[in-house]
């Protein structure tokens, strides 16, 4: 009699653990990473990505006892494919980003324009304050996101679903995570550029480069372009933008396509059998937490008090940018003032 060969063993994470966890760190960015944020942007931003969203890829994976860099493919820095995906974001923010922005902003009200323009966040913030967000929103966000929608997300519905339905579900995830129903469109094409990047390699790098590269070439366009937006183009802009992005992004393909081989093997380490303790997993991002968050009150004490009260009074970004409630801001942080004087003042200004 001939045995059966034995059934290989079920993928790791499963597709219950990889819901469910993806669940967990999508609240625990809100919850966590929101107040963290609210308390003080250019840190909280930071303190969200990297303290959350990459500490959760990271103790996920190993919960489900794998190796985390070699399961995103990080174990290794690829030039390469790091090269090529920041030459697919940049392409692709011309192609595709801002003609679908410029669209979507045409097609909403100016009223729910304005409430999700996210600019409005840099308001209140300093020279320096503003420098580390902008960073961070090349660095830091590409890094979190990535590692948590197609390093652990996108990697686990693959091995249960295939590419195609993975690629577009974490797309639209990642889209709607981001409570911004104008930019729904946009940030739902730039999850799946990510995630066909991320697949087709078999790695992280080059996601995470066309995730800076996007990132970083619309901040800098932010700096230069102040309170201008995408709907201020003359409307043949963005259609020749898509034209001859398109035809760019066609030949790239073409040259990329060759040169992003995903391995023949899928790169995962398993541990051993035995039993795994959790709580040490958590401890040392718990650490790290607590002294981040016990510096920032040490250096910035009276900011965070100042970000709390305007998450409280809500002044609008109309009242922000006056001349009046920014020195008087400034003179509060340095504690030439009292919060009760800028509380009666943005009250004030609001009323009238």
């Amino acid at each position: 009699m001939i045995d059966s060969p034995p059934a290989p063993p079920p993928p790791r994470p499963s597709l219950p653990f990889t819901v469910a966890w993806t669940i967990f760190a999508l609240l625990s960015f809100l919850v966590v990473g929101g107040t963290a944020q609210m308390m003080q942007l250019a840190w909280g931003l930071w303190f969200s990505e990297i303290v959350v969203f990459c500490g959760l890829a990271v103790i996920g994976f190993q919960i489900a006892r794998l190796s985390p860099l070699r399961a995103m493919g990080l174990q290794a820095f690829d030039a390469r494919t790091f090269g090529l995906g920041f030459l697919f974001g940049l392409v692709n923010y011309v192609a595709w980003a801002v003609p679908l922005m410029a669209a979507a902003q045409r097609i909403f009200p100016k009223a729910m324009v304005d409430q999700f323009d996210s600019s409005q966040v840099f308001e209140r913030a300093s020279s320096t304050e503003l420098a580390i967000v902008l960073v961070g929103v090349s660095v830091a966000a590409p890094l979190g996101e990535e590692m948590i929608f197609r390093g652990f997300f996108q990697r686990g519905l693959v091995r249960q679903w295939g590419a195609p339905v993975a690629i577009g579900l974490t797309a639209f995830v990642f889209s709607a995570f981001h409570l911004d129903p104008v930019g729904l469109a946009a940030r739902f094409e730039l999850g799946v550029l990510f995630g066909v990047l991320a697949w087709r390699a078999g790695s992280l790098w080059p996601a995470l480069a066309a995730h800076g590269a996007n990132n970083l070439i619309s901040s800098l366009l932010f700096l230069g372009a102040g309170d201008a937006k995408e709907e201020d183009l003359a409307w043949w802009v963005p259609v020749l933008m898509f034209i001859f992005g398109n035809l760019a992004l066609m030949a790239l393909v073409r040259f990329a396509r060759p040169r992003l081989v995903r391995p023949a093997e899928d790169p995962v380490l398993a541990s051993s059998g035995e039993q795994l303790a959790v709580w040490p997993l958590f401890r040392p991002w718990i650490v790290a937490a607590t002294a981040s968050v016990a510096l920032l009150l040490a250096l910035d004490w009276r900011g965070v008090q100042l970000n709390l009260l305007d998450a409280q009074l809500q002044p609008g970004k109309s009242v922000s940018k006056r001349a009046e409630v920014k020195e008087l801001r400034a003179r509060v942080r340095r504690g030439e003032a009292g919060f009760r004087d800028y509380e009666l003042l943005i009250k004030a200004l609001k009323a009238g």
